[in-house]
């Protein structure tokens, strides 16, 4: 009786199945993301190896119904419900999985794809583990000669079983979401083979589009999501208004809302992001490990002197002004560039520009990302935002793993969060004139450079200074603060100053202090000091770049609040090459100690190799899983 029973099941399996998949899909209310080249399979003459988690298959059944898509079932006896499901609906069907009939399956399906015919697997079937590619996906789409096309879906509202596979299913009348990847060409053999990258970059990004399919549907990063657009929106007539009378050219006006000229332009490039000169050097690196995959690289900056910075560089480097974060010049800007990949650098996590960008399918890589705890209470309260968009990314190289875990507080996938260094230890900044050095040492006094100062420093680190008998250099952080800089140095310490852009590095004036007031020459400025001090460390901000100095071989004061080089301070805090102060007499004797005893350069070499050896190699393994590697 009881055989019987099952057996009548089974014969009405697959007509009930399709009036609820049916029923329940013409409720729903459903978003198609895809990339700009358009829908993949056969439908548009592209057949491809479809991919999704096992937990996430039902609204692909619906979606893609009447296509005639291969799809690879078990041969358990779920599967034979699956299956009438399937077949009811205008799928193809072949039977088999890693634990029974797996050599048929992969035989049948690549079969399938050499035909022509789309194919489709779930590669964390039929029993895990979850959302972990085996190896038969690899395998399937070499044999078959087809590209790996991942998706994506989600929903709410929505119900997750607590079985293996977190089933999800999205209740009637929900807003569905399905994101379909970028083709994933899988080689014939090499590190491209049936496994290692290859399989990898299949699974990274499957991990990619799963998180943006839960970023579109949740109804709390919808709300934020329009907020933020209507903001930017509404910021976009300022914002022209500020390029007008900020005596920004035309070009950067135009720039700065996506406008670029591609008479001369690569097509695809890797982009790479970072606000200002530190991020750019930083990201100067990484721009070499592409270019030596003999891809193209296109940089952007926030800052005119980063962007000077890149103008003087030029050779296989294009670059432009980053798009402000308003939709319609991001999208202008994607539109016109349509990178491959972008590089962010550190904390550039600008909204608009990291959800056009994922929606576009274009994947996406942090490096040298960092999370003080002052952004902490400002990204908090868009924790569930940038969370589930982050997610979606290849992934996220944190300085230290402090930074790493404000990520995750953030909500970011920990399959996304790794921890290495920061890429300026193996970017050296350039080295300054040698008449800079020759001119500053005329008074016979060691040379302080105070780079990057706040508010605040400027007076105690100077007295520091002379305290310990040093020429000050200051270099403010933000120039729009020099005649307040300049004043209260003259007015409270009673200093004769000069500045940079009217004497240069001449102290024929015998000034008591040099103030710089120009643009770009800090990182090379450095290397003209004996002893740097590196701001925004006495000021409660976390601290600035302290890697540009130690390049030139200039060990570096500065004060107690230095959380976003924590990592670095607490590797050479007991070299000699970097010393801690929090009132100026502890400065002052730091200063006179380096001087006097000359910490081992040979030991400052090895540290800095040492930071650039535990982040370059990871950068290096997220550059194979979003870009295919050299001449394939």
């Amino acid at each position: 009786m009881q055989q019987v029973a099952t057996d009548r099941i089974l014969s009405v399996s697959g007509r009930l199945g399709r009036l609820l998949v049916t029923l329940l899909g013409h409720s729903w209310s459903i978003a198609y993301a895809r990339p700009s080249t358009g829908r993949s399979g056969t439908v548009r003459d592209r057949p491809v190896l479809f991919s999704f988690w096992h937990g996430r298959q039902l609204p692909l059944i619906f979606t893609h119904r009447g296509e005639g898509v291969v799809v690879l079932v078990s041969r358990h006896r779920d599967g034979q419900y699956v299956t009438n499901v399937l077949e009811s609906m205008g799928f193809g069907t072949v039977r088999g999985s890693s634990s029974r009939g797996g050599l048929e399956a992969l035989r049948g399906m690549s079969k399938v794809l050499r035909e022509g015919r789309d194919g489709a697997v779930t590669p964390d079937g039929p029993r895990g583990p979850a959302e972990r590619a085996a190896e038969g996906l690899a395998v399937m789409a070499r044999l078959g000669g087809r590209p790996v096309v991942a998706m994506g879906t989600s929903g709410w509202p929505r119900v997750r079983f607590r079985s293996w596979d977190r089933f999800l299913l999205p209740l009637p009348f929900a807003r569905m979401t399905v994101v379909e990847g970028r083709p994933v060409a899988v080689g014939s053999g090499g590190s491209g083979g049936d496994g290692g990258i290859s399989l990898e970059r299949l699974e990274a990004e499957m991990r990619r589009v799963t998180a943006l399919a839960d970023f579109l549907a949740d109804p709390v990063c919808r709300a934020q999501s329009a907020l933020v657009s209507l903001t930017t929106s509404a910021a976009r007539a300022a914002a022209r208004c500020v390029l007008a009378i900020s005596g920004a050219d035309r070009e950067e006006r135009r720039e700065r809302r996506g406008i670029l000229d591609r008479s001369r332009r690569h097509d695809c490039p890797v982009w790479l992001h970072g606000a200002s000169m530190g991020e750019i050097r930083g990201l100067l690196p990484v721009a070499e490990l592409i270019i030596r995959r003999d891809v193209p690289v296109h940089m952007t900056c926030m800052t005119r002197s980063a962007r000077k910075l890149l103008r003087e560089r030029g050779g296989a480097v294009e670059s432009s002004f980053v798009p402000l974060d308003s939709k319609r010049w991001v999208r202008r800007f994607l539109s016109t560039v349509r990178p491959r990949l972008l590089v962010l650098a550190e904390t550039e996590l600008w909204p608009v520009l990291l959800r056009e960008t994922a929606l576009a399918g274009v994947p996406i890589v942090i490096v040298n990302a960092r999370l003080s705890r002052e952004r902490m209470h400002w990204y908090g309260m868009f924790s569930g935002y940038l969370g589930r968009l982050l997610s979606s990314c290849v992934g996220i190289v944190c300085r230290s793993a402090d930074d790493a875990a404000r990520f995750l507080r953030l909500g970011v996938d920990e399959a996304c969060v790794g921890v290495g260094s920061d890429t300026k230890a193996v970017s050296h900044p350039g080295d300054p004139p040698a008449e800079w050095r020759e001119q500053l040492h005329k008074k016979g006094m060691p040379v302080l450079v105070a780079g990057s100062t706040r508010e605040g420093e400027e007076e105690p680190v100077v007295h520091a200074a002379r305290q310990a008998g040093f020429l000050p250099l200051v270099a403010p952080r933000h120039l729009s603060r020099v005649d307040e800089v300049v004043g209260a140095l003259r007015d409270r310490l009673g200093l004769r100053l000069a500045r940079w852009s009217e004497s240069g590095p001449d102290l024929s004036t015998s000034p008591d202090c040099l103030v710089v007031d120009v643009q770009g020459i800090l990182g090379a400025l450095y290397g003209a000091g004996d002893v740097a001090f590196v701001g925004g460390s006495i000021a409660p901000l976390g601290g600035h770049n302290i890697l540009e100095p130690l390049q030139h071989g200039v060990p570096v004061v500065i004060g107690p609040h230095h959380d976003s080089f924590s990592n670095e301070v607490g590797i050479l805090d007991r070299t000699g090459w970097v010393a801690v102060g929090s009132t100026p007499d502890e400065l002052s004797r730091a200063m006179k100690e380096m001087i006097a005893n000359g910490p081992d350069r040979q030991v400052l070499l090895e540290k800095l190799a040492e930071m650039g050896s535990r982040t370059l190699p990871e950068v290096e393994r997220l550059l194979d899983l979003a870009i295919a590697p050299k001449g394939r």
